[in-house]
Formats: C-alpha cells, structure tokens, sequence
C-alpha cells in the first residue's frame, strides 16, 4: 500500500529529477508472469520507453529476487540516489515512464482503486472497515448495549398482567387461587424494548459514522448485513448524509463472525459496478453539456471555465504543446503554433499526462480518468479530450 507520507514524498520530487516511474503487473497467479514472462514483457515495455540501462537494470534485479509477494502489482520509484518499490493489491495496466516525475501517474492508479466505506451491521454488532487500494481493514468493531438485567426475558415475563375472574392462573400468588388467564403483554413489552434499544444502538451508530467518514473523506459505503436488518439501519440515515449507499450485500455466517476476505469478495463486484455507472453518467453528462473539441477545451480550461476535464486512463497517448515560460503558461494542441501568443516563448511537445498538474494548480481543475470501454468511447466519440463547464 502507497501511504500518505509516501504519495507526497513522491509528489515533492524536484521538477527537474530524471525517474523510472514504472507499474508493473507481478501477480505471480497470472499465466504471463510464469518462467521468464514477467522479466521479458519488462524489459520490453522499459526499452520502448527509453529507460537507460542503470535504472532497468536495478529493476530487472528486482524482479528476479525471490521475495513473498503481498500485492499484484508493483510501482518503481527509480533515480539517483533512489530505489523505492510499493506493492498494490490491483491488477494494473502497465506503464513506463521515464524523464521528469510523472506525479499524475499516481492519481491515475488511485483512482482505479476508490477508497469505500463498508459497514457490517446486524442487530448485535456493528463493524466499520475501509477498502482503501484493494485493502480491506476493519477501523472499529462495536458491540449492542445487551438489555440490563431489569429487562432481561425472564423479569419482564413473570411481570406480566392476570386476567381477573379465570380460575387456574395462579393470579394470586405462587400456590394460591388463580384470578385469571396471563396475558402476552410482558413478551410484548421485551420485544418494544428490544426494537428500541436496536434503534438506539442503529442511530447512534449512523451519528458516529457520518463523523467518521467526514474525517476519512469518504463519500462511498457498502452496507453488510441481512435485509431486514440493513432496512432498519437505512431508515436511520439522514436523507442528507455526506455520504452514497452504493450497495448492499450479505455473508455467510452473519456479519459477527464474517472474515474480511469474504466481505472483500462480496464487495469487490460492487464497486466496480458503481466506477462503470460513475463513468457512463459522465459520458452522458458530456454529451448533454459538456465541451469536446480539444482546443477549445484547452483554451476554456486556461479561462477557468471548467470544473472537470475528462480524459482516457492514460494521458500520455496524447500530445500538447506547453511553453517554455513558466511564469506565463499557455498550452495549445496547434501544432503550427511554435511561440506563445502572451510572450513570444517557445512552445515545447509534452504529454497530456505532463501537463495535467498544471492544470489542477493553476485553474483549480478536478481530472476525471475514464477506462475500457468508457476510455475508448471518449476517444471515438468526443475526440479523446472532454470539459465540464462551471457556468
């Protein structure tokens, strides 16, 4: 897993440092990885991307050292002085990059892995766990307030009410003559406080939740449990939580006893489910009002006139032009165009990848990443380059 000290240390590479950036695809499960596979395809996919022999080298070596994998996927962080490798539980698609810090290559591999609230709730327990980059980790487990023993089954039974006149029910004492039938008032009365303190237990633990998420920065949770169980949990959320239910699930066992690998199983289908649905609303949302030539995307994003720019999962297929000057930026996809119009510098061939981090700092842009088939369509359909407009 990339911690959070980890995502900006790497952030914080100088501008001007030469790294391999590379993901690579290691599940030792996979077919293609068997015998020398793995090393081959590497080494391949390295070479087109012109890294220089000391940095493949430390990679390949990598590779070839027997080690326990814990991920099924690998992202290198290579350069002078610089070896780090994180293991991912994702199967990625691969990429190569070698020359300036490709700091978007991160937000591109976090956002095939979203990070997703699952609570398992029943009428006894209530478990909180966090998907976070194919992990699944259980953050808190809290048990129901049992009845106390002034509530217990058996007090509020023998408390029950006679019906007064019916002979035989023992009304009048242990031992002595009956004043009438028992009523079922007292097994009424053990299940209304049963329901309540169920409640009880549901709200406070959808209080605590919305905190909890609030402090996370979660917006998605999959809910775990019975139907029965999950209705009365759901009516207990505000109808303006900070948060989406995006599914809901059951296990074997029930949720008390429920081992995480099952609930990651249950789950995982889940999520990938809601990504497909996020992405197809953001193709629609493109085509009933989004802007999808690319010059003019780039020049209403230099307006900043977009909220949200969408483009295919990797970037770096496409290319732009960026000028020299730093101070007054301007990017264009004119290929004709060789000095920027605002200070006579020259213009220079990047990556669409390159630039998106410019574009986040400097006109407050979100990057929406598309994949697969959404990834292909964007390209077919809209020309490859899509915005979303504030106003």
């Amino acid at each position: 897993m990339i911690s959070r000290a980890d995502i900006q240390r790497i952030q914080s590479l100088p501008d001007d440092a030469m790294v391999l950036m590379a993901v690579v695809n290691d599940n030792p499960d996979l077919p293609d990885n068997h015998g020398t596979g793995l090393q081959t395809r590497v080494k391949v996919g390295m070479q087109e991307a012109g890294v220089p022999p000391t940095p493949m080298g430390q990679v390949m070596d990598d590779l070839q050292v027997a080690r326990t994998h814990h991920g099924r996927s690998s992202l290198y962080i290579v350069g002078e002085d610089l070896f780090e490798r994180y293991e991912i539980q994702a199967d990625l698609p691969e990429r190569f990059h070698y020359g300036r810090p490709l700091k978007s290559l991160l937000d591109s591999i976090l956002e095939l892995m979203p990070t997703v609230a699952v609570m398992a709730v029943d009428n006894e327990w209530a478990r909180l766990f966090v998907l976070r980059q194919g992990e699944l980790q259980e953050v808190s487990s809290e048990e129901n307030i049992r009845l106390d023993d002034g509530d217990r089954w058996d007090t509020i039974v023998s408390g029950t009410r006679h019906v007064p006149g019916a002979p035989g029910s023992g009304g009048a004492g242990r031992g002595q003559p009956g004043s009438g039938p028992r009523s079922d008032s007292g097994t009424d009365l053990f299940e209304a406080r049963e329901d309540a303190a169920r409640q009880r237990f549901y709200n406070q633990k959808v209080q605590q939740l919305g905190q909890v998420l609030d402090v996370l920065d979660i917006e998605q949770l999959i809910l775990v449990g019975t139907v029965q169980r999950l209705a009365e949990f759901k009516a207990e959320i505000p109808a303006k939580a900070p948060y989406e239910v995006i599914g809901e699930t059951n296990v074997i066992g029930g949720t008390s006893w429920a081992n995480p690998a099952e609930i990651l199983e249950k789950i995982t289908p889940i999520v990938e489910e809601h990504r497909q649905k996020t992405e197809e609303q953001v193709l629609h949302d493109i085509q009933e009002q989004g802007v999808m030539e690319v010059e003019r995307v780039l020049e209403m994003v230099q307006q900043s006139r977009l909220y949200r720019l969408i483009i295919p999962e990797d970037g770096s297929q496409m290319h732009l032009y960026r000028s020299h000057n730093r101070e007054v930026p301007y990017f264009t996809a004119q290929k004709d165009v060789t000095e920027s119009p605002l200070d006579g510098s020259l213009m220079e061939r990047v990556t669409l990848e390159e630039v998106l981090p410019d574009f986040v700092d400097l006109y407050g842009v979100e990057v929406k990443r598309l994949h697969g088939d959404y990834a292909n369509r964007l390209v077919k359909e809209f020309g490859g380059l899509a915005g979303l407009p504030r106003y």
